[in-house]
């Protein structure tokens, strides 16, 4: 069930590096600030109530393991592997009682699966693949370990996350602040390059209140959120800049307790069953 392939090169290896350290480091005060991730996870697990006669299941990006425990509830007796670049986020998961014993652990890349073509059932994976800047490669990696008629089921953050932070950024420099997300749009063609047909890809704007621009700040760091764009700043940003991002987000909110849009990309497909 579980290849080892030997190290691969990527032109992304660096910032891959950077992602698994940057989310082993938040593993610990993760689920503080994760509140919106639960939610959608819940969404995310609740549209697979009626899947049966499942063996292997996948999580991808599976974090401090709050699907993976679902998923262990849900689908009791299945094998249950718990894949995540982070290994600080893999260990924070296993303090789960029921995953100690219940579920295998993976620190891969979701790129580069170490799993053998066509062996699961499902495979699921809540608000973790906008850190992935191929997707159409994981979503093929997704295809082929998948078995003829898997399903695959993901939630990643759509273009208008964090619009609001974006402007007030830019109201101040010309650099990139915050990372870049993937459309609805977008989503649905990478899934279409990766060989999933007849994929339901639906997208919604969720609003969260914040006490301020540094309360949205420290949410974003404890949560291991990191800017991978390539015009992103290589130094820190000075005082007054900052404050003049504050200014112009608490403008642009007309208070100082502010809101930031969330957008969540929702996917459902399957990989089809070749024809007899």
């Amino acid at each position: 069930m579980i290849d080892s392939p030997g190290l691969r090169q990527t032109l992304g290896e660096l910032d891959k590096r950077q992602v698994g350290r940057s989310f082993s480091r938040a593993a610990r005060g993760y689920d503080n600030a994760a509140e919106l991730q639960r939610r959608v996870g819940d969404g995310l697990i609740c549209g697979l109530s009626g899947s049966r006669d499942l063996s292997v299941v996948v999580d991808i990006g599976a974090g401090t393991g709050y699907c993976t425990a679902h998923l262990h509830e849900l689908f009791p007796g299945v094998r249950l592997i718990a894949l995540d670049i982070a290994e600080g986020m893999l260990r924070k998961a296993l303090e789960h009682p029921q995953l100690k014993e219940g579920c295998t652990p993976l620190c891969a890349d979701a790129e580069y699966l170490p799993l053998r073509d066509a062996s699961a059932d499902l495979v699921i994976s809540n608000l973790a693949l906008q850190w992935c800047s191929n997707l159409t490669g994981v979503l093929k990696e997704f295809h082929r370990v998948l078995k003829p008629g898997g399903r695959l089921r993901f939630t990643t953050f759509g273009a208008q996350t964090l619009q609001e932070l974006r402007a007030a950024w830019a109201s101040v420099d010309a650099y990139s602040h915050v990372n870049e997300f993937r459309s609805r749009a977008e989503v649905e063609r990478c899934l279409l390059d990766a060989g999933f047909s007849g994929a339901v890809v639906s997208s919604e704007g969720r609003r969260v209140e914040y006490a301020g621009v540094g309360h949205l700040m420290r949410e974003l760091k404890e949560l291991g959120a990191h800017n991978l764009t390539a015009n992103r700043p290589r130094r820190l940003t000075g005082k007054q800049r900052f404050q003049g991002m504050v200014e112009a987000y608490e403008t642009l909110t007309g208070c100082q307790r502010i809101w930031a849009t969330f957008e969540i990309v929702m996917a459902d497909t399957m990989r089809t069953a070749p024809k007899e």
